[in-house]
């Protein structure tokens, strides 16, 4: 959420460079709804409430949901607690992965200045 947040404020620039926004997360498809509407952008949310992409790309973080709390999501609400680590991925045209930010810290996400960076160096190739 504090990263699509930071990126919403550089949206015109990343739209300018021809950027597709895509949220993956384990979030059920209202909650990501509601955070499309709350943050006002046009960003592709994908609901992976099972955790299948976050497998396959070898990127769970085991038991890593906030408490309820935090997130509003009361234990046994979700199949599970694990959440996708923060990674960041930069595709180009043909879907290859041409940058990846996976900080050492789940608490901790590419910053949107270091995103911005990246897409100006793929869009320099």
């Amino acid at each position: 959420m504090t990263e699509l947040g930071e990126l919403r404020k550089h949206y015109r620039k990343i739209l300018d460079a021809g950027v597709q926004v895509v949220a993956v997360s384990v979030d059920p498809p209202a909650s990501s709804e509601k955070l499309r509407r709350r943050l006002d952008v046009d960003f592709t949310f994908v609901c992976d409430e099972a955790g299948t992409l976050m497998d396959v790309l070898g990127i769970r973080h085991q038991g890593g949901l906030p408490p309820a709390f935090i997130t509003g999501v009361r234990p046994g609400e979700r199949e599970h607690d694990d959440i996708f680590a923060a990674t960041t991925y930069l595709l180009d045209e043909e879907g290859r992965v041409r940058w990846v930010s996976r900080p050492e810290s789940y608490r901790v996400r590419a910053p949107a200045r270091e995103v911005l960076r990246a897409i100006e160096g793929l869009s320099r190739r």
